[in-house]
């Protein structure tokens, strides 16, 4: 037998070239400074929700029978944008409120100043969802504050006007685990998780709302201890009601987000 020249075999066959993947670029990272957008929010939500909560200015409030307690839609819209929009609820809701505020004048308890309660109770809650807890604590605390340095609050019980919902909502914004689980079950959560966590947020919104509106009515208005402490219990209940209504729109809401996908807060500011 003779060796077979290497020269004479057959060539291999060509490989074929490899197929190169297109590179996807890393998703970009959003944030406060990013262009066309506010705390990371696009304008247009901002501007959308603004124009809700003008529209909402004109639904008629439901009265809590009883005293002068009512309930509006544009609380349950303050006690839940800070869970929408994060802290760009705040500059939402100054915009729907001032402009309501011009078109609706009736709904103006305190003239002016009116739009500085939506205003607060949706950034403060905003702050809280986002992990900005530091100015999320400092500015409730400064509320707290602002209420206690008036005269008027050393009169006799007067203590108590602030709590209870103001003690959760300390509580919810300055421990890490708790506010940390809020966060995650609003990202990703379902069930009871879910509910019980825009039930916390929203008790931060109403509760920053009501706390300045009550700082306001106490430089504002001559009322004494006897006003504010026999009627402490209501305005809790009235408080109760709509933290619970709150927590029902909320879920809808941010369930309903979901399915759209559509940008909320918690694409911005994950858990």
């Amino acid at each position: 037998m003779t060796q077979s020249d290497p020269a004479s075999a057959s060539p291999a066959p060509p490989q074929p070239a490899p197929v190169l993947e297109p590179s996807v670029p890393p998703p970009a990272r959003r944030n406060w400074q990013t262009r066309g957008r506010i705390f990371g929010l696009p304008i247009s939500i901002i501007a959308i929700w603004a124009a809700l909560f003008v529209a909402a200015s004109a639904v008629p409030a439901l009265p809590v029978p009883g005293m002068s307690g009512m309930i509006t839609l544009n609380a349950i819209m303050t006690a839940i944008s800070g869970i929408i929009l994060g802290p760009a609820a705040g500059i939402a809701n100054m915009i729907g409120g001032i402009i309501g505020m011009i078109i609706f004048p009736y709904g103006s308890f305190f003239g002016p100043l009116s739009f500085l309660t939506v205003t607060l109770g949706g950034f403060i809650s905003g702050l809280a969802f986002a992990n900005r807890w530091k100015l999320a604590a400092l500015l409730e605390v400064a509320l707290i504050l602002a209420w206690f340095v008036n005269p008027r609050a050393w009169q006799p019980w007067m203590w108590i006007v602030p709590l209870p919902y103001t003690l959760v909502t300390l509580l919810a914004i300055v421990v890490p685990p708790l506010r940390n689980w809020m966060r995650r079950q609003v990202s990703h959560g379902t069930g009871v998780g879910l509910w019980v966590s825009v039930a916390l947020l929203a008790c931060i919104g109403h509760s920053v709302e009501y706390l300045t509106a009550n700082v306001m009515t106490n430089y504002m208005f001559n009322l004494t201890w006897q006003y504010w402490v026999p009627t402490w219990p209501y305005w809790v209940g009235v408080d109760t009601v709509t933290i619970a209504l709150s927590t029902i729109v909320g879920v809808g809401v941010l369930v309903g987000l979901r399915r759209a996908r559509l940008t909320q807060a918690a694409d911005i500011y994950p858990a």
